[in-house]
């Protein structure tokens, strides 16, 4: 007999048989892989309107990039393929792979969508000139799955990154729609740097977080070259009315110390001391993504 599994169920809610509560990170469980599974049938269906007819151009496409570049398998593009072994494939790995494999599955897969959607709904997917989404995206789909399912991860900035903090996601993200260009290509490094777990690369993403907060200021400012040291900054705007509360400004003077010193973060590389870590680098995008949404909030004003 099948089981019964739902959260905020009966069983669930009086604590009988409760779900799993823990956030996951280094491996999913049974009904999370299950529920994962279902996100993606439900995306396949709904991304092509239902039409999955496995002659369609569209799901050719779509089951060569799967073998192609998510497995990594030869392809033949005289064949048309039947995407029943395909879905199995997908299928197999999400309920059986290791945690890493069903994350890279599954930032893949929801990558290639999104950019489908973008070329094929147009306007009432995303609009381009505004760089915003007409409703929810995909990515915001797949993050409240993750999130009701104690999954450790969120999509951030189009990857899978280790932050589940609903708060963080939407720090980072405001600052990903900053107006201002070198802002976004410092967080956005910063967010990739630390993304990637297979080769880490902390320093730089650090170096990446702090570079932001530079940016802004040097924007808000106009301080360019030598000048253009954090406290100084901090302090031209100040002298030009913006009112910075003086915990703020030494807690990111410090900060900002931080990466001059440790490691050699915005110099040459590690000079000695241990490697930053990963809780490190996190700390530093969300604290530094938080100061750079709230400098250019208040120079709004």
């Amino acid at each position: 007999m099948k089981k019964v599994s739902k959260r905020g169920g009966f069983s669930d809610r009086n604590a009988i048989k409760p779900e799993n509560v823990e956030i996951q990170l280094h491996d999913f469980d049974k009904r999370t892989r299950v529920q994962l599974q279902n996100m993606i049938s439900n995306f396949y269906s709904a991304v092509y309107d239902h039409d999955l007819y496995f002659g369609r151009p569209y799901i050719q496409k779509f089951i060569r990039f799967v073998l192609g570049t998510v497995y990594s398998e030869t392809i033949d593009t005289r064949k048309t393929y039947d995407d029943d072994p395909i879905i199995k494939m997908i299928n197999d790995t999400i309920l059986n792979g290791d945690y890493d494999e069903v994350l890279t599955l599954v930032e893949a897969l929801v990558q290639y969508w999104d950019s489908y959607l973008k070329e094929n709904r147009g306007y009432q997917y995303y609009d381009e000139y505004s760089n915003t989404y007409h409703e929810t995206s995909i990515y915001e789909v797949a993050n409240a799955h993750f999130e009701q399912e104690y999954v450790g991860y969120r999509f951030v900035d189009g990857i899978i990154v280790p932050i589940s903090d609903s708060y963080e996601v939407e720090t980072v993200n405001e600052t990903l729609k900053n107006e201002y260009q070198p802002v976004y290509e410092h967080i956005s490094k910063a967010n990739k740097l630390l993304a990637d777990r297979e080769n880490p690369d902390y320093e730089n993403s650090i170096k990446e977080s702090i570079s932001a907060v530079e940016a802004i200021c040097e924007i808000i400012t106009e301080t360019k070259g030598k000048e253009a040291t954090l406290g100084n900054m901090l302090k031209k705007l100040e002298e030009n009315g913006v009112e910075i509360h003086k915990g703020l400004k030494s807690a990111f003077n410090i900060l900002y110390g931080y990466t001059s010193d440790a490691n050699g973060i915005r110099h040459a590389g590690d000079i000695g001391g241990p490697s930053s870590t990963f809780e490190e680098a996190k700390f530093m995008l969300i604290a530094c993504c938080a100061f750079v949404n709230y400098l250019t909030a208040i120079c709004a004003d």
